[in-house]
């Protein structure tokens, strides 16, 4: 299976570094879809992509749907709908629904990523609900409302860790890895909220993390490491509650083995600043520190457990050792190897500026 992967790989890399310079396309002539999205049905899959009609003041949001058990006839049947030709050169995002996801979604990445002109920071997100229903919900609205736009956000400023199709990808066609996404709910204003993340075993929705967790997974990826953490502080008075907000920080894992152990240690420095600490409470913030550093631990260690609980390594656990190890097999080490690597984390928490901000 691996193998085939490795050999599929050049060919989804190179279709989507390919440019044409020679394909010309008048916008006017055109419904540009830059969201796709398909749920399971009886006889196959419903897929639904919404576009911005440009014949509308302020780019309406449009909808067009296809009905088949093969991506490209449903591509075929929505452009027989349509009075324009329909282009998916600029595909913002693909969504699954949480049936379609757990089946597999390898067939949908293939078939999409042949095309030379979809981009390698196309978003990928799962959801619980019909993305037929909720496309139907954001019909007619302002093009401002497109799902991709609060994850780009998010992901830029936010708790949401990195993700895209080139990610994905690379963990998917990698050694010792699995991929992750955004987990994503539309409220019943029809607006999007990522409520955790979805983490696949090869091509299948395995396990899902929720909010809490997802800034916890975010750490540990070691990249782009912004964030609020709420924390517990404990005095005389009882629990109190204060934030730490992550202004910077960096991350980088290391490998020990002693005998027959293994050990990947987490080391972790965030730079980041106490906001909204309880007023009256007798501790201090420096002093607090220390319980948001036994927190955070704690909490790290249990997440890093629970993906070897689950057996999947959105992390990158395997490919890490492997690094540290002569002739490592990819099969051999999750079936015998991994249930028994321990993890910890060393953790570096610092204070900057004034320490404190409202």
């Amino acid at each position: 299976m691996r193998r085939v992967k490795r050999m599929l790989l050049p060919l989804c890399l190179l279709v989507l570094i390919h440019t044409s310079c020679s394909n010309e396309r008048v916008v006017d002539q055109l419904h540009i879809l830059t969201t796709l999205g398909f749920d399971k049905n009886k006889s196959g899959y419903t897929g639904t992509a919404l576009y911005a009609d440009l014949t509308q003041k302020g780019g309406k949001i449009s909808l067009v749907q296809g009905k088949s058990n093969q991506i490209k006839l449903i591509l075929n049947q929505m452009n027989n709908q349509s009075t324009k030709l329909i282009d998916i050169g600029k595909l913002k995002m693909i969504m699954f629904s949480k049936e379609v996801a757990q089946e597999g979604i390898s067939h949908f990445l293939l078939t999409i990523c042949k095309d030379p002109l979809i981009s390698n920071y196309l978003f990928i997100a799962v959801t619980d609900e019909s993305i037929a229903s909720v496309s139907k919900g954001l019909k007619d609205k302002d093009r401002s409302s497109f799902p991709y736009y609060m994850i780009e956000q998010n992901m830029k400023t936010g708790n949401i860790p990195q993700s895209n199709l080139s990610t994905v990808l690379f963990d998917y066609y990698g050694e010792g890895r699995d991929f992750s996404v955004p987990y994503i709910h539309f409220n019943k204003n029809g607006e999007t909220e990522i409520v955790g993340y979805g983490i696949f075993k090869d091509d299948r929705l395995k396990l899902f993390i929720n909010s809490e967790e997802m800034i916890l997974f975010k750490l540990l990826q070691g990249k782009f490491i912004q964030g609020d953490i709420p924390y517990t502080i404990r005095d005389e008075q009882g629990k109190r509650n204060a934030l730490f907000s992550i202004q910077y920080g960096k991350g980088h894992q290391s490998v020990s083995k002693r005998k027959q152990e293994t050990k990947v240690t987490y080391h972790l420095t965030l730079n980041g600043m106490v906001k909204e600490f309880p007023q009256g409470t007798q501790v201090e913030i420096n002093e607090s520190l220390v319980h948001l550093k036994k927190q955070l631990q704690t909490d790290l260690l249990k997440l890093l457990n629970k993906f070897k609980d689950e057996k999947v390594d959105p992390l990158g656990t395997g490919d890490l050792v492997r690094a540290h190890t002569r002739d490592w097999n990819e099969k051999q080490f999750y079936k015998e190897k991994y249930s028994n690597i321990k993890f910890d984390v060393d953790l570096n928490i610092q204070l900057t500026k004034s320490g404190i901000g409202e």
